[in-house]
């Protein structure tokens, strides 16, 4: 009986010294999460790693010590070693699967983020935080992706909480072509140059291009994309007077840097017609037709078909422009004007 009694004893301050333990990394992790609400990141830090150093499992602290450690570049090695270890023992937490998703794309790799997730499972006892996170990195992995429709179906069961959460569903927006809900979105995004680039791509589909200049103007250094320049090239092409030599300009060096993106070939086109130049703009214009295109394409090469004297060429053109966009006044009255002399029937 003795034996038995110093046995359960044995058992019992085993239990309470693994639970004290428990508690106080408990206890550390939510003294660091206060400090890292008042911006005490590095003794946030140190509470996180006591949490963990204390209780080798947990998770959640370790993905907090993780996450403040890679905002230190000299300790982002490091980071990574231990984001290594904890995918290793604990992939399928729906926690660790979101995080090392992120984390591969904010390292640029596409593929691996994919994996990361693909390895990870909600459980029907998974905390909303979880839930959320988890298809929150489901979601910013479809647009990686670049498959825009299933990423806007994963978007429409989300509230976005958050600015950066409302920047990601407004580009989403955008490349859906929902621009009601991308207008909706904009204004509550993240500030930065992704914010500005979709502000201006929204006043440029507006026709406002003053608006457009103004917004772009806060694009600098690497922010300057071929996307921009062209933007760029647009709003000065339809300045009150156009703004020809820095229209040709912008265009040109967006062209030089992205010949195959569809909008810079678009506006680099439609420069040769300020320039005077309709059989460039022809050859630029009937090539990006052919790989598919939006109604303004097709109209700038009716305009560049009709200085060239071929006006079936350019009743056909302007036919596929009013195609696309009924409510464009210019095309359908281009076409209609084309099809009263007999051109084109």
């Amino acid at each position: 009986m003795t034996r038995v009694i110093q046995a359960l004893t044995v058992g019992l301050l085993l239990a309470v010294t693994a639970g004290c333990t428990a508690s106080r990394s408990v206890d550390a992790w939510r003294d660091g999460w206060t400090l890292e609400q008042k911006g005490e990141s590095t003794l946030a830090l140190r509470k996180y790693t006591d949490a963990t150093s204390r209780l080798g499992k947990y998770t959640g602290a370790m993905l907090n010590r993780i996450r403040l450690m890679s905002a230190v570049p000299e300790r982002r090695a490091d980071a990574q070693e231990l984001l290594d270890k904890l995918v290793k023992s604990e992939a399928s937490d729906a926690r660790v699967a979101a995080f090392a998703a992120m984390w591969a794309l904010w390292q640029g790799d596409v593929p691996l983020a994919r994996t990361r997730l693909a390895a990870g499972a909600l459980k029907a006892d998974d905390q909303e935080d979880t839930v959320a996170a988890f298809h929150q990195a489901q979601l910013a992995v479809l647009m990686a992706e670049k498959q825009w429709q299933s990423a806007w179906q994963e978007a429409k069961a989300l509230a976005p909480m958050t600015p950066q959460d409302h920047l990601r569903m407004a580009t989403l927006a955008w490349n859906v072509g929902d621009w009601q809900r991308a207008e909706e979105l904009v204004p509550q995004a993240l500030d930065g140059k992704e914010k500005w680039l979709l502000q201006a791509l929204l006043a440029a589909r507006r026709d406002q291009w003053p608006q457009t200049q103004q917004v772009l103007a806060r694009l600098e250094g690497d922010a300057v994309t071929p996307l921009v320049l062209a933007l760029r090239a647009q709003a000065a092409l339809h300045a009150n007077p156009p703004d020809l030599a820095t229209g040709l300009r912008d265009a040109s060096e967006a062209a030089k840097r992205d010949p195959a993106d569809p909008l810079v070939t678009e506006v680099w086109g439609a420069a040769q017609l300020y320039a005077k130049q309709p059989q460039l703009a022809r050859d630029l214009l009937a090539g990006l037709t052919v790989r598919g295109a939006g109604w303004s394409a097709w109209y700038n090469l009716g305009i560049a078909h009709l200085r060239l004297g071929d006006l079936p060429a350019a009743a056909q053109a302007f036919a596929m422009a009013a195609q696309r966009c009924p409510g464009c006044g210019a095309a359908v009255k281009n076409r209609d004007v084309l099809a009263r002399m007999g051109v084109g029937q």
